[in-house]
């Protein structure tokens, strides 16, 4: 298990609202862990894109979780 966390990409950090108002850090956290622990969740549960041996399954659901609770992603 720690082999797979060791060739995971990393998940995103740097986040904007994507309504323009200001990011509440507090606020951005706790919806940090929940997507992480969803995202982490839904792939080791067999989900489709990890049986395919997707690396990036994980982050592309973590980013589209955060999309959902009103963040977009800011490139590095």
């Amino acid at each position: 298990m720690l082999d797979a966390c060791a060739r995971q990409p990393p998940l995103p950090t740097a986040w904007a609202r994507a309504d323009g108002h200001p990011v509440n850090a507090g606020l951005l956290d706790i919806d940090s862990l929940d997507c992480k622990d969803e995202a982490q969740t839904a792939n080791g549960a067999g989900h489709a894109k990890a049986d395919k041996g997707d690396s990036r399954a994980v982050v592309d659901d973590f980013v589209g979780c955060m999309r959902e609770r009103g963040y977009v992603q800011i490139k590095n």
